[in-house]
């Protein structure tokens, strides 16, 4: 069966909260192409400021109906044009002690690091974007500082970073998204490294107890709607990670968890793109 798909320019800035309109819209997958991470083979770069966005469908219709609201162009294309051309863009890479290998590609693991073996399926996370590699950073570091942890990791799509957390060395690790792909697709590339997750597709909101160590990787305007029960499960002296958050919106997230009692701490940029690190106090 064909896949159909869509191409939209437009504002940088504006790529993230697109994305997940098409997504809504019924888009079954989205390519970002905004100069981050890996793009498709033989693809051109956006210009400076800007993002191509590649949304695919898998019935014209509904390219149609998304075409019709944003503009940009369709086209037919055969899966393996989508499914398995991108593959052969992304290869192994380190961040902090995690090594990350896609499932397809042979590497040895460098002394001393945690092999992570993904396979992104149809769920978000291959690791390259800036914003997961902010937050492999920091999961290395406060693992290394905090053995044993326990880690929530909300909208996980591939699982990577829960996985990651399991095989850094944390305790207790939960993981959720609101997408049963997303947690099937988890699920498959935890059981590929070992990694005992509890995995759910429950709202955040329902998940049990609390954790020391909270990550959020998600768009900015999903953080500020879910702060709330976000806060609500990080430990007193535990920590959030906030992250998939452009630099204009720093300041609407950061309020929305300090308005929970939380304390902001050491944040880090990569470009364009921050994490935001905040501290519950111990009572």
């Amino acid at each position: 069966m064909p896949t159909f798909s869509l191409t939209l320019d437009a504002a940088r800035e504006r790529a993230e909260d697109l994305s997940a309109e098409l997504f809504d819209a019924g888009a079954t997958g989205v390519e970002v192409r905004d100069g981050e991470g890996t793009p498709m083979p033989g693809v051109a770069q956006p210009p400076p400021g800007r993002a191509l966005l590649v949304a695919f469908f898998a019935e014209p219709g509904a390219a149609r109906e998304a075409q019709a609201a944003y503009g940009g162009e369709i086209a037919e294309i055969a899966d393996e044009d989508w499914s398995e051309t991108w593959k052969k863009g992304l290869g192994p890479f380190a961040v902090g002690r995690a090594f990350v290998r896609p499932s397809w590609v042979d590497a040895p693991t460098p002394p001393g690091m945690a092999e992570i073996v993904l396979d992104p399926g149809m769920a978000f996370g291959t690791g390259t974007h800036p914003t997961t590699s902010l937050c492999l950073a920091a999961l290395s570091e406060l693992l290394d500082a905090r053995p044993g942890a326990s880690v929530l990791d909300v909208g996980t799509g591939s699982g990577l970073l829960a996985i990651a957390a399991a095989k850094l060395g944390a305790g207790r690790v939960a993981a959720n998204d609101n997408d049963p792909v997303a947690v099937g697709v988890a699920r498959e590339n935890a059981e590929r490294n070992g990694a005992a997750l509890e995995l759910t597709g429950a709202p955040v909101g329902e998940i049990p107890g609390v954790f020391d160590l909270v990550v959020a990787n998600i768009l900015a305007n999903t953080l500020v709607e879910l702060a709330p029960d976000v806060a609500a499960r990080v430990a007193p002296g535990g920590t959030v990670l906030l992250a998939g958050i452009l630099g204009p919106q720093e300041d609407e997230v950061r309020a929305a968890y300090v308005a929970e009692g939380l304390r902001p701490a050491l944040e880090r940029r990569d470009g364009e793109w921050s994490l935001l690190t905040l501290e519950r106090p111990r009572a």
